[in-house]
């Protein structure tokens, strides 16, 4: 029998290769590697060995994706920007009997899939930073309070900042909103000077409560959870304050604004992405008690496609139920932080428990303290 078919959208983009190069060492696949420009795609075939092969696709094209999905058992998505695509290719993947991953959230996940599968979210934010509840909640008796929070130092390409500026106007989350027991907005502060054990110096965290996050908090009961957006210098941040949808130039303009922000803030640093979590509840023997983590890589696009990668070979393999689901409801917390320990070069993924001295106030005293 054939190794099955997996269809790589955006194939040479850095999210793309990389998801093509882990699932090209596993030799469990065969690769279809697409993107607008064929050169590139063969290019990147013919140093995967004989399993790969290039197609040119046009995202935006209908019968395009059509010919490109035909025949594959997943479609993989790494193309963007995602809030501009949206639906499209799972649609064209679905229709050819192929199932779906999706490294960015393509605004369906309440979508039937009928028989099909569809992973969401399966990259770094979204995706591995839905997991961490999950992750922390594993030992818990009852889990009770999350926070956390995301910072990236280095490169923002154009797709990545259209994307960014485009979540802000499509529902992706709440700007100073808090989870208690429903979505509270402006009910948090942006914290200057905080800081984050594992990061390089204090970075400016902005209250931005995520739909991935709330689902996580209703899924595990909790009754409280904030999460946070986190700059490492002040150029990216005063230039979003600037470039709102909305406001003054286009959408390419203002991203392109973004760029150049972001490299400014990285000139001359060592670039980072970093994920980090705190979870307070009640252990198996009643005490109450606090669990962390960090997650630090100097690659946010190698963390997305690793991501994406795992989701496939999950797909593939049957651990994932039909329907149209986000990674964090789907994907195990513990395999996912496990496969990334193992394959991702460089990768720091340090977890903590440690009793609770408090029980309510933890979270305010640790913002008190000026870390969270």
């Amino acid at each position: 029998m054939a190794a099955p078919l997996v269809g790589i959208l955006g194939a040479y983009g850095a999210v793309g290769s990389a998801a093509a190069r882990r699932l090209a060492a596993e030799g469990r696949c065969r690769l279809r590697l697409g993107g607008r420009a064929l050169e590139p795609a063969r290019r990147l075939a013919a140093g995967l060995g004989p399993l790969a092969s290039a197609r040119a696709v046009d995202a935006r094209d209908g019968q395009s994706l059509a010919a490109f999905a035909e025949g594959c058992r997943v479609v993989l998505n790494c193309a963007g920007p995602a809030y501009l695509l949206l639906d499209r290719v799972r649609q064209a993947a679905f229709t050819a009997g192929a199932d779906y991953v999706d490294v960015m959230d393509d605004g369906t996940a309440s979508a039937p899939g009928g028989p099909r599968t569809a992973v969401l979210s399966a990259g770094l934010v979204p995706g591995l930073s839905g997991l961490l509840p999950g992750l922390l909640a594993g030992s818990m008796a009852r889990p009770l309070r999350f926070t956390g929070g995301y910072a990236g130092l280095g490169a923002l390409t154009h797709t990545g900042a259209v994307d960014y500026l485009l979540s802000l106007d499509r529902g992706f989350g709440v700007p100073m909103g808090l989870w208690r027991g429903r979505t509270v907005p402006g009910a948090l502060r942006t914290d200057d000077g905080v800081r984050v054990p594992g990061l390089p110096r204090p970075v400016t965290a902005v209250p931005f409560l995520t739909a991935e996050v709330v689902e996580r908090a209703e899924a595990l009961g909790l009754v409280e959870a904030r999460w946070y957006n986190a700059f490492d210098g002040n150029f990216l941040y005063d230039a979003l304050n600037r470039v709102r949808i909305g406001d003054g130039p286009d959408l390419d303009t203002r991203a392109a604004e973004l760029v150049r922000a972001g490299a400014l803030d990285a000139a001359g640093r060592t670039p980072y992405h970093a994920l980090w979590g705190s979870l307070d509840g009640i252990g198996h023997e009643g005490a109450e008690m606090r669990r962390t983590v960090l997650i630090r890589g100097a690659d946010g696009s190698e963390l997305t496609g690793e991501v994406g990668a795992f989701a496939v070979s999950e797909v593939c393999d049957g651990r994932v139920p039909a329907g149209v689901h986000r990674a964090a409801e789907v994907l195990s917390p513990r395999r996912v932080v496990d496969r990334l320990r193992a394959v991702a070069g460089g990768l720091v993924v340090a977890e903590r428990d440690a009793r609770a001295a408090s029980g309510a106030d933890l979270v305010d005293e640790a913002e008190e303290e000026g870390a969270l």
